[in-house]
């Protein structure tokens, strides 16, 4: 497990959003994620991937689609959410596209579990720069 301390600029996240039925993403979750990644990915849009996990009061949203500098650059129809600077646990995975996301969110679970990192579950990101790598920032207490 290979994982640092950053400090994250405030990032807008452009795209699809997903209605997350809690906090956490559960398997019905999942699946629906997968679905819009396959709508999203439909359009062809040439900018990395970047997915936003929003804690809400009740339940959770996820926007699945792109990073945005300014709101100019979402894309109309689209929604877009603001991650707020911060504390984050940056993982960072690559090798078999496969196994790259599954992977970094077990060391995640990992980190949290042995007491490394304490999240807060208010904001979690994914990069996806290419199909071999995968970088997964996690907000912290």
């Amino acid at each position: 497990m290979n994982y640092e301390i950053v400090t994250l600029e405030e990032r807008l996240v452009g795209g699809l959003t997903v209605p997350l039925s809690g906090n956490r993403i559960t398997r019905r979750d999942l699946d629906l994620v997968n679905f819009t990644w396959d709508r999203y990915r439909q359009r062809e849009d040439p900018r990395p991937r970047v997915a936003a996990y929003v804690k809400q009061p009740e339940r959770g949203v996820a926007v699945l689609g792109y990073g945005a500098k300014a709101l100019d650059d979402v894309v109309p129809g689209d929604v877009f959410t603001r991650i707020p600077a911060g504390r984050f646990a940056r993982f960072a995975v690559s090798g078999k596209p496969y196994d790259l996301l599954r992977t970094a969110w077990a060391d995640v679970v990992r980190a949290e579990r042995e007491g490394r990192i304490t999240r807060n579950y208010a904001f979690d990101l994914e990069y996806f720069d290419d199909p071999s790598s995968v970088e997964v920032f996690v907000s912290l207490a």
